[in-house]
């Protein structure tokens, strides 16, 4: 077995403790004793070395009470020799199977000192005097967690460890025992006793505006994190008054009162971005959140700062009008007024809007504002159908008219729902609520004109003469896409900028979509008048963009 030098859980661990006095149990008399009971044992030169096991509700460490059983370890060595002997204990906290000599402050990596002052030293390491046992000395009485993925190794030493420049000891490991799940790697390069999460894992952002992001009961946001196993499945949870540091501390349990809000998946590249929703009725509070799996105790990532759960800081509501067929309006600011109309047979309620700058991350578009500015709908109108939701917005803001998403519950993904838009003001439909935003669609990947049209060439067409102009924009971006299509004749003396025409599409045909050959088609019917003239026609795409092709008309 391979033994490690620096890096050790346990004195990093049992300093977060001791340094934040947090070994108050959490019940007034105290958690019940674990039922223990023989796991392995063996006999090496008359010293019986063993490790029981349990499973408890509470924490070894403090007693807290937890949402689930966990299993828990208690080492004991008995010195039935006629020698004093020194005995030590290890885990492997970087690498699966490299244990850290965490007996000596030399192997507290960059928290030696910080350890040192708290007087640790000796806190991984036994002096058995004949027919003592280490279970006699009081350490560890409800046991070690049993964290996932790790062993702990029991030692003996050859002599009893000194300070430096003193060698360190000769180590001999003499029984182990080894938590089945997947291992956290840590990292102490950084020694931060403020900071103690950085070493347990990798930290974990919910998306917000400033410091410090605006979290209620019913919020939806992304929490991110990278350099997580590529595929991994995690459940996102919260917990209140503690730290992802001390959870993993105390074995990966979660305390009663945690709250599981979404789930997400690892992407190939290791990042991590997994939308949550704080359920209504959540307490507020101090919390931080935890990516994992709960029934492992495997807890890969977590926050490493707190976040307040309290009340929006702004709650805007309106009450159904006397006509059911009338909106409801509720004004956000002095230049965006939200108004929703619901269908016919709607009942009484109360519409509430809550505007912040908390929520999903943009998914293939840009929000119009900086900061963001996500409005939060909800709704005790009771309906069938779908609900109009308006956006009367200022104007000047904009190029071109801005779409409506919303970020759908189910799907758990943001849906693009506009169904009109015009300068000021843009529609769409929706059957449910949670977030909706003003946004501007990424640029599209324009494939550039396909044929008949002749992309970047000069092109002959006989004058009142139906033109297809196809392209592909790498997908379906439906049938809004298309914001204007017009054509400018040459210029002429008088009027040297040449006379903008609107592009009207051949009968009704408008603007059509084949996904067999991801294909859009606008079929632009030319003027006979334009015969003998040259100019060119310009199509004005929902993402901003501009496209242009030259043309002759011709008899």
């Amino acid at each position: 077995m391979a033994v490690r030098s620096f890096r050790p859980v346990f004195a990093v661990a049992l300093a977060a403790l001791l340094v934040g006095g947090v070994f108050a149990p959490a019940v007034a008399d105290g958690p019940p004793p674990p039922d223990w009971q023989p796991h392995s044992s063996v006999v090496v030169d008359d010293a019986t070395v063993s490790w029981q096991t349990a499973t408890s509700r509470f924490s070894p460490f403090g007693g807290t009470e937890m949402l689930d059983e966990m299993p828990v370890y208690r080492p004991d060595v008995v010195n039935d020799s006629d020698r004093t002997r020194y005995f030590a204990l290890g885990t492997d906290f970087v690498t699966p199977g490299v244990i850290d000599e965490i007996w000596m402050p030399e192997g507290w990596g960059a928290f030696s000192e910080a350890a040192v002052d708290v007087g640790l030293a000796g806190e991984f390491w036994y002096e058995l005097l004949p027919g003592q046992s280490m279970s006699a000395t009081g350490r560890f009485p409800d046991g070690l967690p049993a964290w996932s993925g790790h062993t702990i190794t029991i030692f003996e030493l050859d002599t009893a460890p000194a300070p430096a420049p003193a060698a360190a000891p000769a180590a001999t490991p003499l029984l182990s025992i080894t938590t089945p799940g997947r291992h956290v790697p840590a990292d102490l390069t950084v020694g931060d006793l403020d900071n103690i999460s950085a070493a347990m894992g990798e930290r974990a952002t919910v998306s917000g505006s400033g410091p410090v992001p605006e979290v209620f009961a019913g919020v939806t946001a992304t929490v991110t994190a990278s350099d997580l196993p590529p595929g991994e499945q995690l459940e996102l949870w919260i917990t209140k008054d503690t730290s992802y540091a001390f959870v993993q501390i105390f074995g990966g349990g979660l305390a009663v009162g945690s709250i599981k809000v979404g789930e997400g998946t690892v992407a190939p590249d290791g990042s991590l971005a997994a939308t949550f929703t704080v359920p209504t009725g959540t307490p507020d509070g101090i919390y931080q959140l935890l990516a994992g799996v709960r029934a492992e105790r495997y807890w890969p990532a977590g926050t490493y700062d707190d976040f307040q759960v309290s009340q929006p800081l702004t709650v805007l509501t309106a009450a159904s009008p006397a006509s059911p067929t009338e909106p409801v309006s509720i004004a956000v600011d002095g230049a965006t007024t939200v108004s929703l109309t619901f269908p016919s047979g709607a009942s009484a309620g109360e519409t509430t809007v809550i505007p912040s700058s908390t929520g999903p991350l943009p998914t293939g578009f840009q929000l119009t504002s900086d900061p963001p500015l996500y409005l939060h709908i909800d709704s005790t109108v009771d309906f069938d159908g779908a609900v109009t939701v308006c956006f009367a917005y200022d104007e000047t803001q904009f190029a071109t008219p801005p779409h409506i998403y919303h970020f759908d519950p189910v799907l758990f993904e943001w849906q693009q729902i506009t169904t009109s838009r015009s300068p000021g003001v843009v529609c769409g439909t929706t059957s449910s609520f949670s977030p909706f935003v003003l946004a501007i669609p990424d640029a599209f990947p324009f494939s550039g004109f396909l044929a008949p049209v002749a992309d970047g060439e000069p092109n002959l067409a006989k004058a009142g003469q139906a033109i297809p102009v196809k392209f592909s924009l790498g997908g379906d971006r439906g049938l809004e896409v298309l914001v204007t299509a017009r054509f400018r004749d040459e210029g002429t003396v008088l009027n040297p900028t040449g006379e903008w025409v609107d592009a009207a599409a051949a009968g009704n045909s408008g603007l059509t979509y084949d996904a067999a050959s991801d294909t859009y088609t606008y079929v632009w019917k030319t003027s006979k008048a334009w015969a003998n003239h040259t100019g060119h026609f310009e199509m004005t795409l929902s993402d901003g963009s501009t496209h242009t092709f030259d043309v002759s008309f011709r008899k």
